[in-house]
Protein backbone atom coordinates (compact mmCIF):
# COMPACT_ATOMS: atom_id res chain seq x y z
CA UNK A 1 0.00 0.00 0.00
CA UNK A 2 3.08 2.49 0.65
CA UNK A 3 4.69 1.86 -2.38
CA UNK A 4 1.76 2.25 -4.30
CA UNK A 5 1.02 5.78 -2.83
CA UNK A 6 4.74 6.52 -3.47
CA UNK A 7 4.26 5.43 -7.14
CA UNK A 8 1.31 7.59 -7.34
CA UNK A 9 3.03 10.59 -5.66
CA UNK A 10 5.71 10.24 -8.57
CA UNK A 11 3.38 9.91 -11.24
CA UNK A 12 1.30 13.04 -9.95
CA UNK A 13 4.80 15.03 -9.74
CA UNK A 14 5.70 14.19 -13.11
CA UNK A 15 2.02 15.09 -14.39
CA UNK A 16 2.67 18.57 -12.65
CA UNK A 17 5.73 19.31 -13.92
CA UNK A 18 5.26 18.43 -17.16
CA UNK A 19 2.11 20.22 -17.26
CA UNK A 20 4.58 23.70 -16.22
CA UNK A 21 6.64 22.84 -18.36
CA UNK A 22 4.05 22.88 -21.35
CA UNK A 23 2.47 26.50 -19.99
CA UNK A 24 5.98 28.14 -19.83
CA UNK A 25 6.92 27.23 -22.73
CA UNK A 26 3.53 27.91 -24.59
CA UNK A 27 3.53 31.25 -22.83
CA UNK A 28 6.73 32.41 -23.46
CA UNK A 29 6.72 31.57 -27.16
CA UNK A 30 3.83 33.78 -27.50
CA UNK A 31 5.58 36.65 -25.86
CA UNK A 32 9.19 36.71 -26.29
CA UNK A 33 10.56 35.63 -29.74
CA UNK A 34 12.64 32.60 -29.08
CA UNK A 35 16.85 33.26 -28.75
CA UNK A 36 18.92 30.06 -28.53
CA UNK A 37 18.22 27.12 -26.51
CA UNK A 38 14.60 27.33 -24.57
CA UNK A 39 15.28 26.97 -21.06
CA UNK A 40 12.52 24.71 -19.72
CA UNK A 41 10.36 26.67 -16.50
CA UNK A 42 12.02 23.95 -14.01
CA UNK A 43 15.44 25.47 -14.68
CA UNK A 44 14.74 29.34 -15.29
CA UNK A 45 12.35 31.99 -15.09
CA UNK A 46 12.79 35.48 -17.71
CA UNK A 47 12.84 38.18 -14.92
CA UNK A 48 11.35 40.47 -17.81
CA UNK A 49 9.90 39.76 -20.89
CA UNK A 50 12.26 42.20 -22.62
CA UNK A 51 15.45 40.55 -23.83
CA UNK A 52 18.74 39.89 -21.52
CA UNK A 53 20.19 43.63 -20.38
CA UNK A 54 23.59 43.42 -21.85
CA UNK A 55 24.83 44.53 -18.42
CA UNK A 56 23.93 40.90 -17.04
CA UNK A 57 25.36 39.46 -20.44
CA UNK A 58 29.00 40.98 -19.52
CA UNK A 59 28.83 40.41 -16.31
CA UNK A 60 28.47 36.63 -16.57
CA UNK A 61 31.57 36.70 -18.49
CA UNK A 62 33.21 37.14 -14.94
CA UNK A 63 35.89 34.46 -14.30
CA UNK A 64 36.96 33.23 -10.58
CA UNK A 65 40.12 31.45 -10.39
CA UNK A 66 42.52 30.17 -7.86
CA UNK A 67 45.51 32.11 -7.15
CA UNK A 68 48.90 30.13 -6.75
CA UNK A 69 50.03 32.71 -4.05
CA UNK A 70 46.87 32.01 -2.50
CA UNK A 71 42.97 33.50 -2.50
CA UNK A 72 41.52 33.72 -5.77
CA UNK A 73 42.05 36.04 -8.96
CA UNK A 74 38.52 37.54 -10.41
CA UNK A 75 38.79 39.04 -13.94
CA UNK A 76 36.25 41.13 -15.24
CA UNK A 77 34.52 41.90 -18.50
CA UNK A 78 35.87 45.48 -20.04
CA UNK A 79 32.69 46.34 -20.41
CA UNK A 80 32.10 45.81 -16.27
CA UNK A 81 34.88 47.33 -15.32
CA UNK A 82 34.34 50.56 -17.76
CA UNK A 83 31.00 51.72 -15.30
CA UNK A 84 32.63 50.90 -12.31
CA UNK A 85 31.26 53.96 -10.47
CA UNK A 86 28.61 54.97 -12.73
CA UNK A 87 24.43 54.32 -12.54
CA UNK A 88 23.36 51.51 -14.12
CA UNK A 89 19.87 49.36 -14.10
CA UNK A 90 19.62 45.71 -13.70
CA UNK A 91 16.29 43.74 -13.71
CA UNK A 92 16.38 40.29 -12.24
CA UNK A 93 14.91 38.50 -9.05
CA UNK A 94 15.92 39.62 -5.58
CA UNK A 95 16.05 37.58 -2.44
CA UNK A 96 15.87 38.81 0.96
CA UNK A 97 18.71 38.12 3.09
CA UNK A 98 19.19 38.10 7.04
CA UNK A 99 21.65 41.04 7.34
CA UNK A 100 19.15 43.48 4.97
CA UNK A 101 15.52 43.32 7.27
CA UNK A 102 16.08 45.95 10.05
CA UNK A 103 13.24 47.85 12.55
CA UNK A 104 12.50 51.54 11.59
CA UNK A 105 11.45 53.92 14.01
CA UNK A 106 7.94 52.95 14.13
CA UNK A 107 9.20 49.35 14.38
CA UNK A 108 8.04 47.90 10.97
CA UNK A 109 10.60 45.77 9.01
CA UNK A 110 12.56 47.36 6.29
CA UNK A 111 14.38 45.78 3.66
CA UNK A 112 17.86 47.85 3.38
CA UNK A 113 19.90 45.52 0.97
CA UNK A 114 18.82 41.95 -0.83
CA UNK A 115 20.42 39.68 -3.27
CA UNK A 116 20.07 40.12 -7.18
CA UNK A 117 20.72 37.73 -9.67
CA UNK A 118 20.01 37.17 -13.52
CA UNK A 119 16.44 35.70 -14.29
CA UNK A 120 17.49 34.39 -16.99
CA UNK A 121 20.36 31.16 -15.33
CA UNK A 122 20.06 32.86 -12.50
CA UNK A 123 17.94 31.03 -10.81
CA UNK A 124 16.24 27.41 -10.03
CA UNK A 125 12.37 26.97 -10.02
CA UNK A 126 10.09 23.94 -9.39
CA UNK A 127 8.92 24.58 -5.32
CA UNK A 128 9.07 28.30 -5.91
CA UNK A 129 12.67 30.45 -6.97
CA UNK A 130 16.25 29.72 -6.07
CA UNK A 131 18.93 31.42 -6.48
CA UNK A 132 21.61 29.54 -8.59
CA UNK A 133 24.91 29.63 -6.53
CA UNK A 134 27.23 31.37 -8.93
CA UNK A 135 29.54 33.80 -6.88
CA UNK A 136 30.68 35.28 -10.42
CA UNK A 137 27.23 37.04 -10.85
CA UNK A 138 25.80 37.73 -7.52
CA UNK A 139 24.31 41.55 -6.60
CA UNK A 140 24.43 42.57 -3.69
CA UNK A 141 22.16 45.65 -3.38
CA UNK A 142 22.61 48.39 -1.17
CA UNK A 143 18.99 50.55 -1.09
CA UNK A 144 19.54 51.48 2.52
CA UNK A 145 19.39 55.10 1.31
CA UNK A 146 15.80 54.30 -0.17
CA UNK A 147 14.41 50.98 2.06
CA UNK A 148 11.09 49.54 1.19
CA UNK A 149 8.80 47.47 3.76
CA UNK A 150 9.19 43.53 4.14
CA UNK A 151 5.30 43.67 3.67
CA UNK A 152 5.77 44.54 -0.25
CA UNK A 153 7.25 41.02 -0.79
CA UNK A 154 5.09 37.78 -0.61
CA UNK A 155 5.47 35.96 2.01
CA UNK A 156 5.36 32.86 0.67
CA UNK A 157 8.35 33.47 -0.73
CA UNK A 158 11.65 35.70 -0.15
CA UNK A 159 12.08 35.82 -3.42
CA UNK A 160 10.91 39.16 -5.81
CA UNK A 161 10.49 40.49 -9.37
CA UNK A 162 12.48 43.70 -9.54
CA UNK A 163 14.52 46.55 -11.37
CA UNK A 164 17.17 48.42 -9.35
CA UNK A 165 18.85 51.09 -10.36
CA UNK A 166 22.30 51.81 -8.08
CA UNK A 167 26.39 52.87 -8.47
CA UNK A 168 28.07 49.73 -9.88
CA UNK A 169 31.25 49.00 -7.58
CA UNK A 170 33.32 46.01 -7.88
CA UNK A 171 34.73 43.59 -5.51
CA UNK A 172 33.98 45.88 -2.58
CA UNK A 173 33.69 44.48 1.25
CA UNK A 174 30.05 43.93 1.98
CA UNK A 175 28.24 41.26 3.97
CA UNK A 176 27.94 38.39 1.69
CA UNK A 177 31.11 38.90 -0.27
CA UNK A 178 29.27 39.57 -3.18
CA UNK A 179 31.53 40.69 -6.17
CA UNK A 180 29.15 43.32 -6.96
CA UNK A 181 27.57 46.06 -5.24
CA UNK A 182 24.86 48.14 -6.44
CA UNK A 183 25.40 51.35 -4.16
CA UNK A 184 22.03 54.12 -2.93
CA UNK A 185 20.18 51.73 -5.06
CA UNK A 186 16.10 52.58 -5.49
CA UNK A 187 13.95 49.63 -6.52
CA UNK A 188 10.90 49.26 -8.60
CA UNK A 189 8.39 45.53 -8.59
CA UNK A 190 7.87 44.15 -11.31
CA UNK A 191 4.63 42.92 -11.58
CA UNK A 192 4.56 38.87 -11.37
CA UNK A 193 1.89 38.27 -13.78
CA UNK A 194 4.13 39.67 -16.64
CA UNK A 195 7.39 37.34 -16.10
CA UNK A 196 5.63 33.68 -14.66
CA UNK A 197 2.45 32.12 -16.93
CA UNK A 198 -0.71 32.03 -15.49
CA UNK A 199 -2.22 28.82 -14.13
CA UNK A 200 0.97 27.46 -13.33
CA UNK A 201 1.14 25.63 -9.59
CA UNK A 202 3.49 26.16 -7.09
CA UNK A 203 4.32 22.36 -6.60
CA UNK A 204 5.24 22.58 -2.42
CA UNK A 205 2.25 25.19 -1.55
CA UNK A 206 0.16 23.56 -3.84
CA UNK A 207 -1.35 26.74 -5.15
CA UNK A 208 -0.99 29.20 -8.27
CA UNK A 209 2.04 31.11 -8.11
CA UNK A 210 0.49 33.74 -9.63
CA UNK A 211 -2.82 34.89 -7.72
Amino acid sequence: MKSQAIIIGILLFGFVASWNSLLFLDWKSARVPSKGDPLSSLQAVNSTAKPEPQLWMDIKKTTVEEDPNGGFKTTYDGAVAAVEGQRVELPGVGFLLTSGIKQNAEGDEEVTEFLLVPGNGGVAWCCGLTPISRFEFSVLVDCSTSPFSRSQVDPRSSAMFVNVEGTLRLQKENSINALYTLEEATVEFIDLADVVPPNVVNMCLNQPMVP
